[in-house]
C-alpha cells in the first residue's frame, strides 16, 4: 500500500481531507450542519436548541469516523464502540443506524447499560464504501441527549 496522502500524490481538493485505505485514498469533506460550529477537524457541536424537544431530538455533537477493513474479515466483526465519557451510574443508551443501512450489513448491540457497538453483521464480498450514521440517545438524570456519529467505512479487497 502507498500511502497517497503522505506522499501528496492524491487529488483532493484543499477543502477536503485524504484518507488512505489500502490500495487507493479517499478525498473526503466534513461540514457542519446549520446551526452547529466546527470545534475540530472532525467534530461540530451545536449551537443552539430553540425548544425542548428540538433540545432532545437533534444532536449536542456530530463526529466523523474512517473505518477502513479488508473484505476477508470475519463476521460478526464489531467495528466500532460508542458511550458516553464519562459515563455515569444510571446512564442509559439506545443506539440506533439511522442511515446508511439500507441492504442490512451492520446493526448494532448494547454491551451493558452505557456501551454499544456497531457490528459487521454479514460478509461484504466486494470493495464497498459505506457512510453509516449511528445515533446514540443518551438517557442521564431524567433526560435524553442525542449524539450522532457518521462513520465512512471502506472496506477493501484483501491482500493476498
Amino acid at each position: 500500500d502507498i500511502d497517497e496522502c503522505a506522499i501528496g500524490s492524491h487529488n483532493c481538493s484543499a477543502a477536503e481531507t485524504c484518507y488512505n485505505i489500502q490500495g487507493s485514498f479517499r478525498c473526503l469533506s466534513f461540514e457542519c450542519p446549520s446551526n452547529y460550529r466546527k470545534v475540530s477537524d472532525m467534530r461540530c457541536e451545536r449551537i443552539g436548541c430553540f425548544n425542548f424537544l428540538e433540545c432532545q431530538s437533534t444532536p449536542v455533537r456530530i463526529t466523523y469516523y474512517q473505518l477502513n477493513f479488508q473484505t476477508n474479515i470475519v463476521v460478526p466483526a464489531h467495528i466500532f464502540r460508542i458511550g458516553p465519557s464519562p459515563a455515569y451510574a444510571g446512564d442509559s443508551i439506545v443506539l440506533t443506524i439511522t442511515r446508511g443501512n439500507e441492504e442490512g450489513f451492520f446493526s448494532t448491540r448494547r454491551l451493558n447499560a452505557y456501551t454499544g457497538v456497531v457490528f459487521l453483521q454479514r460478509q461484504v464480498k466486494e470493495p464497498k464504501d459505506f457512510l453509516l450514521d449511528v445515533e446514540m440517545k443518551l438517557w442521564r438524570q431524567g433526560t435524553y441527549t442525542t449524539f450522532l456519529a457518521k462513520i465512512y467505512i471502506f472496506i477493501t479487497a484483501h491482500a493476498y
